[in-house]
């Protein structure tokens, strides 16, 4: 997980049409323009909401394969892989994270661990 005092203000602008993106993101972003402050503030509250998400589904999806070990080992491989990526792509320069990219690859891995959760 990536904290707030690692992520520095990202690309300044609007937000991606994700879905998974909260109204209030998407107008926070679209208040800020082009101030990368301003934006940075958006993608901080974001984060918190999305890593959450990101989270609740991991853990129901995790418990879902309770019985099936290696699938549940399977998917622990392919998070921990993509959070290594998504890290990788959103680094600017070694230690200051592009935290809309954060954001928005958060909310895309947030939705797809939700696609995969039975009910």
């Amino acid at each position: 997980m990536i904290t707030a005092a690692m992520l520095a203000a990202g690309t300044a602008g609007t937000a991606s049409a994700n879905p998974g993106l909260s109204s209030e993101y998407e107008s926070c972003m679209r208040r800020a323009g082009t101030n990368t402050v301003q934006s940075g503030m958006c993608a901080q509250k974001e984060i918190v909401s999305q890593d959450g998400r990101l989270n609740k589904a991991y853990r129901q999806v995790m418990q879902q394969l309770a019985p099936e070990p290696s699938r549940r080992d399977a998917l622990r491989t392919r998070q921990r892989s993509w959070l290594k990526a998504r890290d990788y792509e959103c680094n600017i320069d070694g230690g200051t994270f592009d935290m809309n990219c954060v954001v928005e690859r958060t909310a895309d891995r947030a939705d797809a661990l939700e696609s995969m959760i039975r009910f």
